[in-house]
């Protein structure tokens, strides 16, 4: 299939008929996702391109609906092609492996072309733009408006305006001058206030024998540059216009040329006309950048990025893009003509940063990206490309700056003899040979922002682009380096450098297997390029295989390695890193190892530390600037897989098992005193375990609300269960049965039913080692309530039994009737409701018969209620309404929004099964608001709605109730 945007919109089959979209919102919806080509659009971005400002309500909906009509269109036109329209993540994408976009096409000739010229190919390489040129069929999406759009064309128009340039530039080193005015005089015509095609007219005209034409030109250029815009031409057009008035030309006069001169190299100057202006022998233009990795992939969001830093970084009146090479008469070496695009005619001159700091962990694709990025804009820099590994992070030495300059001089043309000696004189060389010249300088793997500084240029036109393991927030503070911080490749991008190097249809035969080994590889690019060339070295094994062999290797680290190539290994590149540490971020980085999951706090690391929160912060602060460890905002930190494989193989090589499991144990303490404080907020009558105080170290939480604890919970679901797994593993046993236990009022409201059983059944298993009945009772208890929440009944039932048991045997009197309560949800969740009664009244009873000072007032509430839904389920109605009115009462008194959110429910339920619908209405929205406003009971909310959906009725008010509890 065929798109083409380079014009109105159009799609094509590959036979060439045409495709009917089906209407204007298919278009724009289409249109939006060729302007990002092969990268994914989401959903709202998609909604604003559609509708601009006043989207509809069902709009995400309606997106969804365009994009299968599009599909549906695709598929008839072309049955059997490749898929094209795909869902991706939260947006779409289209897929354009197997399909064309003449945009792509367009960018990718033009690429080719200029590396034609680059080779000294200049007729071959003109041809080359001409063809791209002649792709276009008008402006970009011609006929669809809006600011997306809009937007999104701007770069095309740039591209197709510099690539233009290009083009004209060489017509005239082929010496096309004559052939080419008509075309510029256009140009210059319809863009105005682009320099570069003014400079591009005034030397066709003056080698044509026209120089007082190219003067007025030049004349009228600076009259509307003046009046528009209130600035001066750039110093490269001054000096072109100064050697135009010293060529010796009388300004008045007409044209002098020379009809009889040859049609290929245009009109030369008739005999006795004034020769051209001559161009001085040009210093060298150095051209240091590696070669682009030909594997790169994805990363658009970060190019996008640089490319916005570049055109920030351009000033008013100079242009954004540039040839490789420009002939000036009588300019500086290597420079050229600036110009101002006309899409900011309106712009004001703004003072940018010239530098950006491109930061990451090792591995992570930094230099890959700067260089790709480099190549792609090196025409930008006519003057030159300046490229050095400062071995900042290197098994070599960190170079120094005066080594890094004499070589950047002696690429500028400095006879090495000439190079200072003096640091400072040879900076200062530097700056000089840079004033006027337009050089990227590229200054790969700095180990500071110190290493760096003598290298950056002064002249407003060069860019200095620094990659380095480090913050270099030195560079940031003082220097105004624009920072980017690269982060592990997303999904898809991950993928997609898999399916390049490993080949599109061996990858596109084992989808999953690729997903999966993405996942592997931590999704680092490093470590997501060894594996693919691992694979491609080895075509006759599957994808699985390798990710079989990877996951069996038992040491992931040690099979992230090339034979024969050290270098190229995640471990060693992760050591290069770990080594510059001071010795505390080192021993931090160790014990982060042993967190359960990824992430974690600063105030949980402290608990692994023994120390208090502000000793340790700046701490985690070293390791984010160093990149092995990702600061996620706020207190908040994570470690990705690799760089926790890695922190655990230090750490079982440098920390002893004495030191580890103690702070283990501590971080285990700290989540558990947590968890007791967020019970407390949550259900804070509810009789709990005891615990013994913890160390001078810890530091009470921050959350001061029943719903602060809630979201503290819910944010740390994965790192509590991990804690208790680990407890499970490593021990100390009383910790892993007392975390489960004292969660118990979070999983109690908690839609993660799964992970409450495991955890209830890890505790268990706990006291079981520890031969702690008191544990094992409370462990069985909160199991039991588990597997009842799972509807399995049967299993409820057993473990009740057991742990009523183990209560009795123990005296624990208060233990013995929850479990008689909880057999009492036994028997309601099996209809048997009489005998439900008896066990929630004979809990009741020995809860009330406990001391007042030890007794369970949470317990006591619960069993009032659950004898109203008994006395409800059984028909006895005026019983449930006696006790659940109280209870409502009661809990409303006491300040408990759970109890009260589950006794509206049930109230809502009463009236319901009294055929009282309209009361029943009002219970179950008065349920929802409680719901809504305090507590996040996810399973209790779904009932709700359901109940008002059985009664026809929606989620509203509380029907004029007033607050929850009205």
């Amino acid at each position: 299939m065929e798109f083409a945007i380079l014009g109105p919109l159009e799609v094509r089959t590959r036979t060439g008929n045409r495709i009917r979209l089906g209407g204007a919102r298919q278009e724009r919806l289409l249109a939006a996702l060729l302007l990002n080509p092969g990268g994914p659009v989401p959903v709202p971005r998609l909604v604003d391109a559609v509708w601009e400002d006043r989207p509809p309500a069902t709009a995400a909906r309606q997106v969804r609906n365009l994009a299968g009509l599009l599909r549906r269109a695709f598929r008839k036109a072309d049955p059997t092609g490749p898929p094209v329209l795909l869902t991706d993540g939260r947006g779409y994408r289209i897929l354009l492996d197997d399909h064309g976009l003449d945009s792509r096409l367009f960018a990718d000739t033009v690429t080719r072309s200029r590396r034609t010229a680059a080779a000294g190919q200049q007729s071959a390489a003109a041809a080359g733009l001409r063809q791209a040129l002649s792709l276009w069929r008008g402006p970009v999406l011609d006929g669809l408006e809006g600011q997306l759009i809009d937007a999104g064309a701007v770069p095309l128009d740039e591209l197709r305006l510099t690539a233009w340039e290009d083009c004209l530039d060489l017509d005239a080193a082929l010496g096309r001058h004559r052939a080419s005015i008509p075309e510029l005089t256009g140009l210059v015509a319809d863009h105005p206030l682009r320099e570069r095609f003014v400079g591009q007219l005034m030397r066709a005209l003056h080698a044509s024998g026209r120089t007082a034409d190219a003067l007025t030109v030049h004349r009228r250029f600076t009259g509307r540059l003046a009046e528009e815009l209130g600035l001066d031409p750039s110093p490269e057009l001054r000096r072109l216009h100064l050697a135009l008035l010293t060529a010796g030309v009388d300004p008045d006069s007409g044209p002098d040329t020379d009809p009889e001169a040859a049609a290929e190299g245009g009109p030369g100057p008739r005999p006795g006309a004034p020769a051209p202006v001559s161009v001085p022998v040009p210093v060298p233009v150095p051209a240091q950048l590696p070669p682009s990795l030909a594997t790169f992939t994805g990363r658009d969001a970060e190019l996008a990025a640089l490319d916005a830093f570049a055109e920030a970084a351009a000033p008013v009146g100079d242009q954004v893009s540039f040839p490789a090479s420009s002939p000036v008469p009588n300019s500086a070496p290597g420079s050229g003509p600036g110009s101002t695009s006309a899409a900011r005619d309106s712009a004001v001159l703004i003072c940018a940063s010239r530098i950006c700091a491109v930061t990451g962990s090792a591995g992570i694709g930094k230099s890959t990206l700067v260089v790709k990025w480099a190549h792609r804009v090196r025409g930008r820099f006519p003057g030159g490309q300046l490229y050095a590994d400062l071995h900042g992070f290197s098994a070599e030495p960190p170079l120094t700056p005066h080594a890094v300059l004499a070589r950047f001089l002696r690429a500028l043309g400095v006879p090495g003899e000439q190079v200072p000696s003096v640091p400072e004189e040879a900076a200062a060389l530097y700056r000089s040979m840079l004033a006027d010249r337009r050089v990227l300088v590229v200054l790969d793997n700095a180990r500071s922002a110190g290493q760096v500084r003598p290298l950056l240029p002064a002249a407003p036109d060069c860019l200095t682009v620094v990659t380095s393991r480090a913050g270099l927030a030195g560079l940031t503070a003082r220097d105004g380096a624009r920072p980017l911080a690269l982060d592990l490749m997303p999904a898809p991008d991950a993928v997609a450098l898999l399916d390049r190097v490993i080949g599109t249809r061996r990858a596109r035969s084992e989808p999953a297997a690729v997903a999966e080994l993405a996942s592997v590889c931590g999704r680092l690019p490093l470590a997501l390029a060894i594996a693919a060339s691992r694979i491609a070295e080895r075509p006759g094994r599957t994808v699985a295989d390798h990710v079989a062999e990877l996951r069996d290797s038992g040491n992931l680290l040690t099979a992230l390695a090339i034979d024969d190539d050290a270098a190229s290994a995640v471990r060693a590149a992760l050591d290069l890193s770990y080594r510059t540490l001071p010795a505390a971020a080192r021993t931090l980085f160790r014990l982060l190892a042993l967190a359960p999951g990824s992430g974690l706090t600063a105030a949980a690391a402290a608990a692994l530390c023994g120390e208090r929160g502000a000793v340790v912060r700046p701490v985690l602060d070293q390791l984010a600037t160093a990149h092995l460890l990702t600061h996620e905002g706020g207190d908040r930190y994570r470690l990705h897989d690799l760089l926790r494989l890695y922190a655990a193989e230090r750490a079982a090589a440098e920390t002893g098992r004495a030191v580890s499991s103690a702070a283990r144990e501590r971080l285990g303490t700290w989540y558990l005193h947590h968890a007791d404080a967020a019970a407390r907020l949550l259900t804070p009558h509810r009789r709990r375990i005891p615990l013994d105080a913890p160390g001078p170290w810890y530091e009470p939480p921050a959350f001061t609300t029943a719903a602060g604890a809630q979201r503290w919970c819910e944010s740390e679901h994965s790192r509590l269960l991990g804690m208790v797994r680990a407890a499970a593993e490593h021990g100390p046993d009383a910790l892993a049965w007392r975390l489960p236990v004292a969660l118990w009022s979070y999983w109690f409201t908690s839609p993660h039913l799964d992970d409450r059983e495991e955890a209830a059944r890890l505790a268990v298993a706990a006291a079981v080692r520890a031969d702690d009945r008191y544990g094992e009772g409370h462990a069985r208890n909160d199991l039991a309530t588990a597997l009842g929440a799972l509807g399995r009944h049967d299993e409820m039932l057993a473990e009740l039994r057991l742990a009523r048991a183990l209560f009795a045997a123990i005296g624990d009197r208060a233990g013995e009737a929850r479990a008689i309560g909880d057999l009492g949800d036994h028997c309601l969740g099996t209809g048997a409701y009489g005998q439900a009664r008896l066990h929630f009244q004979g809990a009741l009873t020995l809860f009330r018969a406990q001391p007042e000072e030890h007794r369970d007032d949470w317990a006591v509430r619960v069993c009032e209620t659950n004898i109203g839904v008994a006395a409800m389920l059984a028909g006895r109605a005026r019983e449930a309404d006696e006790y659940l009115h109280r209870a409502l009462d009661r809990h409303r008194s006491t300040g408990d929004p759970v109890l009260e959110s589950i006794t509206l429910y049930h109230l809502g339920d009463h009236h319901r099964r009294l055929d009282r619908p309209a009361e029943a209405a009002v219970r179950l929205r008065q349920a929802l608001a409680v719901l809504d406003a305090t507590t996040r009971n996810l399973r209790l909310r779904a009932d709700v709605l359901a109940a008002l959906a059985g009664l026809g009725e929606t989620a509203g008010p509380p029907d004029g109730q007033g607050s929850p509890s009205g």
